[in-house]
């Protein structure tokens, strides 16, 4: 069918900007999600920052690949900061059993400012000293666990990319499915993978890849309510390579008791709050 002369006319000028149209459109999703992704686990993080401080005590089980199991229990206090002074928060766990290791301490303090490296540092009772834990300690195993010195920390939300891959159903819950790319070299993880709750914005699961792409182990968390205020009662961490699994079981969790700022100095991280 021929088109007569205004109707070619009418498609020479409308046809630019339906194209142009599409050509945004396309856009609109990608740069969306990018925000998005950071707003979710932006969301997440926050509920972290709803308690004052809290005390509890968490059990680690470390598991063979063969089964075999051992047992460490540390005393955990942590305070929130929000952003006072240039910091998000401060930690302090204290390692109560086996007998052999009580007493092994680590303070840990997350800097809010992108320029102040987190401060964290290790006594050793058998020694009497207080050791810095340095950038190239961050990757050790805390405890011979399945996490790092640097995971038992909390990052800022600047310090990786964020894009949103997808809306799923984990475990009976919708959940938002989250890339986070780190943005130093030397990260041991080219990414991390996280599923987020819809409902309530808790962290569900993570996926750590190492820097091949490949899955290096799985986080999985469970919740608990406190005074109205969620926190985690559970999480699992399983390196996919090599088979072992750690098992973190909190207990005596107790929240806003007034931690105060004299409870995470070089000082006390040799007595311990209950010696």
């Amino acid at each position: 069918m021929s088109l007569s002369a205004p109707h070619r006319a009418f498609l020479f000028f409308i046809v630019p900007f339906i194209s142009l149209g599409v050509f945004l459109n396309a856009l609109v999703p990608a740069q969306a999600s990018v925000l998005r992704g950071a707003e979710i686990v932006k969301k997440s993080r926050a509920l972290l920052y709803q308690i004052d401080d809290q005390k509890s005590t968490i059990t680690l089980w470390l598991i063979e690949r063969d089964g075999a199991m051992k047992r460490i229990v540390v005393s955990r206090y942590w305070k929130n900061y929000r952003s006072e002074g240039g910091l998000d928060s401060k930690m302090l766990l204290v390692t109560e059993f086996p007998t052999d290791s009580r007493g092994v301490a680590f303070l840990v303090w997350d800097y809010a400012e992108p320029d102040q490296p987190d401060d964290l540092r290790l006594y050793l009772p058998a020694l009497d000293m207080v050791r810095r834990i340095s950038g190239q300690d961050l990757n050790d195993a805390f405890l011979g666990s399945d996490l790092t010195f640097a995971d038992m920390g909390q990052r800022r939300l600047d310090e990786d990319r964020h894009r949103l891959l997808n809306e799923e159903v984990y475990r009976k819950t919708d959940a938002y499915v989250v890339e986070s790319i780190p943005k130093e070299k030397e990260s041991i993880y080219s990414k991390k993978i996280s599923w987020i709750s819809k409902k309530d914005w808790t962290l569900l699961r993570v996926d750590y890849y190492d820097q091949g792409q490949k899955l290096l182990k799985r986080q999985t968390l469970e919740w608990q309510l406190v005074k109205g205020l969620r926190v985690w009662k559970r999480t699992n961490v399983t390196n996919i390579q090599n088979g072992h699994r750690t098992v973190f079981d909190v207990g005596g969790l107790q929240v806003n008791i007034g931690l105060k700022d004299e409870d995470f100095t070089a000082e006390r991280l040799k007595l311990g709050l209950d010696r």
